[in-house]
């Protein structure tokens, strides 16, 4: 989200029962209540972690119908404008990452979106316009898909599945907290259910999960989570069942769009739901 505009780039499709990788870049303006669309991506690109800064929104790779790129995208939403800013230093498919001032910290990642054996449990960070470094490992092993949110100076990871053997895919409940000064992993109360797909974002002192996929499937539950007492509280759930629709704060609303809805579909809705307050 940048002021008013909340900007979607590229993701992927079904049409006919084919899978497309998309070039799209689609921008709302939350006042007018309108879509456009912007300057498309470069390459097709889907499943890449993102942060943004200053007006710049930052893709760390991502697969395009069946390529793997390593290709480091920034969009500058002053200009319109795509370019080049270095490459990731692993293939980051279904990994996440977290920008915190002048550093970008990178959780996990895999090669491959359907084979899951080979996702890492590398955390990476890069001081801006420096090189990537190696300093710690995910505590739990290899994750891909989880929720991850900065908040008051700390990273939470909520989450996500891995795949130990070919086709055993096992979700996630436990829950971290990654402390970016000394590279150190604290455990937190883990989620009331194992779940992948779900996403986080924080606001008024609390990291909010927003739906994923459990045991029983698609959910819209949404669970705020506040670090000083430890707990999760269940909030207003989404309307639909869904995973991997990104939500971001704008005045005192979340505001979000797209995800899947269900089993090779995805969405085209558009959600604001107001910031609940907090519990005393």
């Amino acid at each position: 989200m940048f002021g008013d505009t909340l900007v979607i780039a590229g993701g992927t499709a079904w049409k006919d029962g084919v899978k497309q990788w998309l070039r799209d870049v689609q921008i709302y303006d939350a006042r007018a209540d309108q879509w456009r669309q912007g300057p498309a991506l470069p390459q097709p690109l889907a499943y890449g972690p993102f942060t943004q800064v200053d007006g710049k929104l930052e893709i760390y790779g991502g697969s395009g119908d069946g390529a793997v790129s390593r290709r480091v995208w920034t969009l500058d939403t002053s200009r319109m404008h795509w370019r080049i800013e270095g490459r990731t230093p692993a293939p980051l498919l279904l990994g996440r990452a977290v920008r915190l001032g002048g550093r970008v910290f990178l959780f996990g990642g895999c090669p491959d979106v359907a084979d899951l054996t080979g996702c890492s449990d590398a955390v990476w960070m890069r001081e801006d316009d420096g090189a990537w470094k190696r300093v710690a490992r995910l505590p739990a092993g290899p994750v891909a898909l989880p929720a991850v949110a900065a908040l008051h100076g700390r990273v939470f990871l909520f989450g996500g599945c891995s795949m130990p053997r070919p086709g055993e895919l096992i979700n996630h409940a436990q829950s971290w907290a990654f402390n970016p000064r000394d590279f150190t992993w604290s455990r937190l109360r883990d989620l009331p259910s194992a779940r992948r797909g779900h996403t986080a974002s924080s606001a008024a002192d609390r990291v909010f999960l927003f739906g994923g996929y459990t045991a029983s499937g698609f959910t819209g539950e949404v669970l705020s989570y506040d670090p000083g007492r430890d707990a999760y509280t269940a909030e207003s759930p989404m309307p639909v069942p869904m995973t991997s629709i990104e939500f971001f704060p704008y005045h005192g609303a979340f505001w979000g769009a797209g995800g899947e809805d269900r089993m090779r579909a995805r969405s085209a809705r558009t959600f604001s739901a107001t910031i609940p307050a907090r519990e005393q």
